[in-house]
């Protein structure tokens, strides 16, 4: 599924109707894949081992499946330091910890990369490694930036709709056509991929809201959220 990593009073509603969602499954391994919006890390930086802490308790990394990443390619790297100072993955710890109990695993990759080929790559590595497991992928992105409200509802419902049809070449095309600033298409294009091997037909539009749906903006710099699942 595709979630946001806003302020949670901006779009903590966008991600709760996603979690939501999964929260009667049993799911022994979250992969989260996130932008890296410092850009200091490798092309993929991982967390091979340890585990995470939130003030809700601590979470187990999977390192069976992030030895297998590393192993897999050379341009997926364990990088601490990247992950310490980068907020997209850690604000869904504790939806994850609240609605699963702790009784589950991670996976934290950053993407520095967001190409389409590196994408295109990590999805695939991504479904070969987790299709025998009881595994779910979580891409997060905040859509347009600090356009008008109006501005931002068009560009993301373009690019909701390339998402929904599962057609990787037209969402990097509507991304250029339209100078969105979408900041993790390269987590969500990994997602597409993995999600299209493992079975999904299309992308489903549970939620969304922009900043100044929440907040008046009276800057017309607002961020757009959306949460969507694959089935």
């Amino acid at each position: 599924m595709i979630v946001p990593h806003g302020a949670y009073i901006f779009s903590g509603a966008i991600s709760a109707n996603a979690f939501f969602e999964i929260a009667s499954q049993t799911i022994d391994t979250f992969i989260l894949i996130g932008p890296d919006h410092r850009g200091i890390g490798k092309r993929i930086s991982i967390i091979s081992d340890g585990y995470w802490q939130t003030p809700l308790g601590n979470t187990i990394i999977d390192n069976s499946i992030t030895n297998d990443l590393q192993n897999s390619c050379d341009f997926i790297e364990d990088d601490i330091r990247a992950h310490q100072i980068e907020h997209s993955l850690e604000l869904q710890i504790p939806f994850i910890q609240y609605t699963f109990r702790n009784s589950f695993k991670i996976v934290p990759i950053l993407m520095r990369d967001q190409d389409i080929q590196t994408s295109i790559l990590l999805g695939n590595l991504i479904a070969k490694f987790i299709a025998k497991k009881n595994a779910i992928i979580i891409a997060t992105s905040c859509l347009n930036h600090y356009e008008t409200n109006l501005i931002t509802y068009e560009k993301d419902h373009h690019i909701i709709k390339s998402i929904e049809n599962l057609n990787t070449e037209s969402f990097y095309q509507s991304i250029t056509n339209l100078n969105t600033s979408i900041c993790g298409y390269g987590p969500i294009a990994s997602l597409m991929r993995a999600a299209q091997i493992l079975g999904s037909k299309k992308g489903v539009l549970l939620k969304y809201a922009t900043s100044g749906d929440v907040m008046s903006d009276t800057k017309n710099t607002v961020v757009g959220y959306a949460s969507m699942v694959f089935i």
